[in-house]
């Protein structure tokens, strides 16, 4: 088994994950890129300086803007929201091959309405379908069939919620469009062709789709290792005892390569086809503001061991027992994290505004550091669509 360097792993996941500065991922085109290798980014609803997939997406893209997504999800339909890791965004043409995620899920959304005593809502699917047949795409305000219920904290109050979710989870409706973010559902055979809808499923059975599916897993980060962690989050991959057997036989049949990272007894693991990555620097002088649920940092435990970052999302953490602030982003420089910080919620064409900033222990700050993170600042502020800061502004909050 070959040994690696850890500055080798970590340049090779900032090169597969586009982080680079390379800039060779551009509007539209790019964003579709992006997704054929990874397959899915997580979406979160929360919004302070956009949505979670835009936070992926503006560093990987040049010129991104929200709007870009929503024209591929609801437009151009290339792209479709969907249970994978958690609620993700995904490629429209894995949805044949997505057939036994829907399906757990729908199951595990049964016992889930039995728990919150709202079982009764699976009584009006044939009537919400009929509903939205006849009167269009609508969002779940404008459907009230069926009684409310007490569900407890997390359920929906309204029985016909809970089926609308149910009827989503299956595939039977499909996201038209959202208001903000909520969403408007309508028939899946009114915004899909039916020869995507209706093309059967591509494997035998359930062992060959786990294969394909922890090997797209392991592509959405880029290098993976085989501990129970944030990339192995969901149906079939957070199976440790099959995913440890199906990583053997992918890596005996040559599709995935196995590694070992100095400094580390754990091994690790990339897709055959991206080992031409391995040995690229990654010393563009480029700084990148991450997504709290970016796929780079999907895996907080693997991120501490390459590069020394520890990292915790704080939203849901009381503000009183906060380490850092309610949302926080990861500032990576080349290949290594030197900072976090805070942003205001954004508000109109304000410009952008630090709350805190962190330096990470031991970070030297230089010159062509400094150069990168304004432009970092620069290319964020063009994404929010607001001027950028004064010179005078910015490093004062990062006290350079």
């Amino acid at each position: 088994m070959e040994l690696i360097s850890n500055e080798t792993a970590r340049n090779f996941l900032v090169n597969y994950q586009n982080l680079n500065g390379n800039g060779n991922l551009k509007g539209s085109g790019g964003v579709l890129r992006y997704m054929q290798k990874v397959r899915c980014i997580q979406y979160d609803p929360l919004n302070v300086v956009g949505r979670n997939p835009d936070l992926v997406l503006q560093p990987r893209v040049e010129n991104y803007t929200s709007g870009l997504l929503f024209e591929l999800l609801y437009k151009e339909r290339a792209l479709y929201d969907a249970a994978d890791k958690m609620i993700s965004i995904i490629p429209v043409e894995d949805y044949p091959a997505m057939a036994r995620i829907r399906q757990k899920t729908v199951e595990q959304l049964k016992d889930i309405l039995t728990w919150r005593k709202s079982l009764a809502a699976l009584e009006l699917l044939d009537e919400i379908k009929d509903f939205i047949r006849a009167n269009g795409a609508l969002p779940a305000s404008k459907i009230n069939i069926g009684e409310n219920v007490d569900s407890g904290k997390w359920g929906h109050k309204k029985l016909s919620s809970a089926a609308l979710d149910y009827l989503y989870h299956s595939g039977e409706l499909g996201i038209s469009s959202k208001l903000k973010t909520h969403k408007v559902y309508d028939l899946s055979e009114r915004l899909f062709p039916p020869e995507l809808l209706n093309a059967p499923e591509p494997f035998k059975n359930e062992h060959d789709f786990a294969k394909w599916y922890i090997k797209r897993r392991t592509g959405a980060v880029g290098l993976v290792w085989n501990k129970n962690g944030g990339t192995w989050l969901g149906f079939y991959v957070s199976d440790s005892k099959l995913r440890t057997q199906i990583l053997r036989e992918l890596v005996d049949e040559g599709e995935l390569l196995e590694f070992q990272v100095e400094g580390s007894k754990e091994i690790f693991y990339i897709r055959k086809e991206d080992a031409g990555l391995l040995g690229k620097p990654a010393g563009n002088n480029v700084a990148q503001f991450i997504a709290p649920l970016d796929n780079l940092i999907w895996d907080r435990g693997m991120i501490e061991e390459l590069f020394s970052f520890k990292y915790t999302w704080e939203v849901y953490t009381p503000a009183a027992k906060r380490k850092f602030g309610y949302y926080v982003l990861p500032v990576l420089y080349k290949n290594q994290f030197v900072a976090r910080f805070e942003p205001e919620s954004n508000k109109g064409k304000a410009p952008l505004e630090i709350k805190n900033w962190w330096w990470e222990p031991d970070t030297k700050i230089t010159d062509e550091m400094t150069a990168a993170i304004q432009n970092a600042f620069c290319r964020f502020s063009k994404y929010l669509g607001v001027e950028m800061m004064k010179d005078a502004y910015w490093k004062a909050k990062l006290k350079i």
